[in-house]
C-alpha cells in the first residue's frame, strides 16, 4: 500500500469504512502512483518563442533556474505564412515581412536569453523557418522539459485559454511541460 493510499485509508476509515477500496478503484487515474511521484531529472529545456509570446513571467525564469539545465531558445518562423504572403501580395512584401519578423525574433531571443543568463543558466539561441508545432514536437524528443507560452502560435481568446498549437504540442509529448 502506497503513502497516499495509507493517508486516504486513515482519513476515511471511520467515515467510509470499506468504501475506501472502491474510491481508490474508481479514481485511480486521478491519484498519483508511487512511480509517478518520482521527480524526473531535468538537464535540458526547450523553450520555443514566436511573435505571440509578448513576455515571459518572472516566475518562469525562477522556476527554470531551479533546474540548472541548459536551455535552447528557438524562434520558429512559420514558412507557410511567408508562402501565403508571397502568393497573395508579392515576393517583395514577403521579403519585407521576413525581415521584420527576423528583427522581432532576434530581439525577443536576446531579451529572454539575457534574463535566463542573469540566473546563471547556459542558453543557446536558434532561429529558423519551419512548422511551429511539428518542429517543436520533433525537437522536444531530445530535451527533458518543454517551457511554452499559452500564446505560442496564436492569440488566446476568452473561449480558448490555450492556443491550438500548444494543445497539439502538449498532447504529443511525454516529457514534463511548463505552460506559462
Amino acid at each position: 500500500m502506497g503513502l497516499y493510499s495509507s493517508f486516504i485509508g486513515r482519513k476515511f476509515k471511520h467515515i467510509a469504512g470499506k468504501k475506501y477500496e472502491d474510491i481508490i478503484k474508481h479514481y485511480r487515474e486521478f491519484l498519483l502512483t508511487e512511480e509517478e511521484r518520482h521527480i524526473p531529472e531535468i538537464h535540458s529545456i526547450l523553450m520555443p518563442l514566436d511573435r505571440y509570446v509578448k513576455n515571459v513571467p518572472e516566475e518562469v525564469y525562477e522556476t527554470i533556474s531551479a533546474y540548472e539545465a541548459r536551455i535552447l531558445l528557438v524562434y520558429i518562423l512559420d514558412s507557410q505564412v511567408f508562402e501565403l504572403v508571397r502568393q497573395t501580395l508579392s515576393p517583395e512584401a514577403s521579403e519585407e515581412f521576413r525581415r521584420k519578423e527576423e528583427v522581432m525574433g532576434e530581439e525577443l531571443l536576446n531579451n529572454v536569453a539575457k534574463k535566463l543568463e542573469s540566473y546563471g543558466l547556459k542558453v543557446q539561441r536558434r532561429m529558423f523557418f519551419g512548422n511551429k508545432s511539428d518542429d517543436v514536437i520533433r525537437m522536444a524528443e531530445n530535451y527533458d522539459m518543454l517551457a511554452i507560452s499559452k500564446n505560442y502560435g496564436s492569440e488566446i481568446t476568452k473561449t480558448s485559454p490555450l492556443s491550438p498549437l500548444v494543445l497539439k504540442i502538449i498532447q504529443h509529448l511525454e516529457i514534463p511541460v511548463i505552460v506559462y
